[in-house]
């Protein structure tokens, strides 16, 4: 009973943060329900509440699709990414995933420090973002978290805040639909994963309060606490990776 407060905590922790930034749903859903139900399970059940979160945020800020920067050629190279990355997904074992997982937050917590003003021009991007997108792909497809790679790069574009979320929502929106065909494929979508999939969508009733709630929080206290809250489920992964090899 417990492992299920826990679980359904993240998911609405992780929705609520979705609201208000645009990310955070599988950044801190999977990395707990892991902990419970191992890597892959858990990327797999976070699927369908992936895409339902995605799909409200692209309709409430569909009108400024037309100002973003470098969406084709991400999206174009990261869907080949996701089905690498869903391979591995298949191939590697719980502890190497695990450490993976773990190794993608402490990056991202390590560059949010590092490169607070960043800011990369559209001539660089429009090369860079090719790569870039394989990269956020094959983690999408490996580990269900290509936010690490994605968030800090188009972090570094300094764009408008609605420009960036439907920039990074647009990403994940079709980054997730083309696991789940990944997924489909490998046949690693039970009943019962469905089942839970489903479940895991009640908790998402938080996120249209994200963007409320957050509003009142001071943006830096805000990103400090969710990166706390991710290097302690990482170093948590990481010592379970370590004690169970």
């Amino acid at each position: 009973m417990t492992d299920i407060v826990v679980i359904v905590l993240a998911i609405a922790l992780g929705a609520f943060v979705k609201g208000a930034t645009g990310s955070g749903l599988p950044l801190i859903a999977i990395p707990v329900m892991a902990v419970f139900l191992g890597v892959e399970r858990s990327i797999v059940i976070m699927t369908i509440p992936g895409i339902v979160s995605n799909a409200w945020m692209l309709w409430a800020l569909r009108h400024h699709l037309h100002r973003t920067r470098d969406l084709p050629a991400m999206l174009g190279t990261g869907m080949i990414g996701v089905l690498a990355g869903t391979w591995l997904l298949k191939t590697l074992d719980a502890p190497v995933l695990s450490l993976a997982l773990a190794a993608m937050i402490f990056v991202y917590v390590l560059l949010f420090f590092a490169h607070p003003d960043l800011r990369l021009p559209p001539a660089t991007t429009r090369y860079l973002s090719v790569p870039v997108g394989a990269v956020a792909g094959a983690l999408q497809g490996a580990t269900g978290l290509s936010g690490p790679v994605l968030l800090t790069w188009l972090h570094a574009y300094r764009l408008e805040k609605e420009v960036y979320l439907v920039s990074i929502v647009t990403l994940f929106q079709l980054f997730t639909v083309a696991q789940v065909f990944s997924l489909t494929a490998l046949g690693l979508y039970t009943p019962e994963r469905v089942r839970h999939s489903l479940l895991a969508l009640l908790p998402l009733v938080v996120l249209p309060l994200g963007t409320r709630l957050a509003r009142r929080m001071p943006q830096r206290a805000f990103e400090l606490l969710v990166l706390s809250l991710l290097v302690a489920v990482a170093l948590k992964m990481v010592y379970d990776a370590v004690t169970v090899g």
